[in-house]
């Protein structure tokens, strides 16, 4: 079979043959039909999240169950799937919690430390998988496993935006941030779209933003954007997490605010007043991407028609080196699909 192989940490992917694999107990052979290209393969390619190489790399995945391993019941032969990226245990505290994603046996990423989805057919522990459901095509299942759950967990889970409430989303037009704007349009809020890519910029206007900020190369922003906007933000979702966004996300927050980072920067730190959390009550927490049943209610949303998946760009397995370099130049609005199957 054809797949995307990351031969050593810090080289380039490229297509290769490999011998298709076998599902061994209690996992699945899963057809591929379209996997998304994000800024998570980025730090698989330079080895930041760890495991090994070479590897076959990618994670959002649509597909169809082609075979099943030995112990499986609940997946049969030409169920459309799509999976979660995390490996998880399914029995700790966590887990049983519904917090997957903080596992305490946690074993890895899909596509960075057993084999991932950018192939024709990848294997996976069954519980991974989520079903899809009628009407939501498999590219649009691979983007929301992971750039809508993503936004999902982080606006019902972790902050829980009530409708009215206002929303500013710092990074708005990257892959994972328009969804969050999608997101946080769904469930009723007055969304603020804050981008420095003037092109999308300009595009976030469709996408469900009531208005939309590019701050330039301005250190100090929010001041100037509340003194535009006559009032502050319930929430303030920063996908960037430099030093600059954090500063100005604290700046934008009215009392009783939520500072919600979800992307992150190595070697990044700010400075924090306490004032504001005793005196305003102001929260400062992150989100880390979502469980199996926030990536089931996140293709609902999407079979509902809530919430718009955004391609960006649509690539064949072929051409999965140009899919890495639109995405590592950050030329792309929304997620880059690369489509592999029928």
């Amino acid at each position: 079979m054809r797949a995307a192989v990351l031969g050593a940490f810090g080289g380039d992917i490229r297509l290769a043959d490999v011998t298709t694999p076998e599902p061994g107990p209690g996992e699945v052979l899963v057809g591929v039909a379209a996997c998304g290209v994000g800024l998570t393969l980025e730090r698989a390619r330079t080895g930041d999240l760890g495991g090994t190489a070479p590897r076959i790399v990618g994670h959002e995945l649509g597909g169809t169950v082609l075979e099943t391993g030995a112990g499986v019941d609940a997946w049969k032969p030409g169920d459309r799937v799509t999976a979660s990226f995390y490996l998880t245990c399914g029995a700790c505290r966590s887990c049983a919690g519904g917090r997957e994603t903080l596992c305490e046996s946690w074993g890895g990423f899909v596509g960075v430390h057993v084999d991932g989805g950018l192939a024709d057919a990848v294997v996976l522990p069954a519980r991974n998988l989520v079903r899809v459901p009628d009407g939501v095509g498999l590219a649009a299942a691979a983007i929301a496993a992971d750039a809508i759950a993503t936004p999902y967990h982080a606006l019902t889970a972790r902050v829980s935006v009530r409708p009215g409430q206002t929303v500013a989303v710092i990074g708005a037009g990257g892959g994972v941030g328009v969804h969050m704007v999608g997101m946080a349009r769904a469930l009723g809020a007055r969304v603020i779209g804050i981008e420095r890519d003037p092109v999308k910029e300009q595009r976030l206007r469709a996408y469900g933003c009531d208005l939309t900020w590019n701050p330039g190369d301005e250190p100090v922003w929010a001041r100037r954007l509340v003194g535009e906007l006559g009032a502050k933000a319930d929430v303030c979702v920063d996908m960037v997490a430099s030093r600059s966004t954090l500063g100005n996300g604290m700046e934008l927050l009215r009392r009783a605010g939520t500072l919600l980072i979800v992307g992150y920067q190595g070697d990044v730190t700010f400075e924090l007043d306490p004032r504001p959390f005793v005196l305003d009550e102001v929260v400062v927490t992150g989100s880390r991407y979502a469980s199996r049943a926030d990536i089931g209610a996140a293709l609902d949303l999407v079979a509902q028609g809530r919430v718009q998946p955004v391609i960006g760009a649509r690539f064949g397995l072929g051409q999965v080196a140009e899919a890495y370099r639109v995405m590592q130049a950050n030329e792309a609005f929304g997620r880059i699909v690369v489509d592999i199957g029928g």
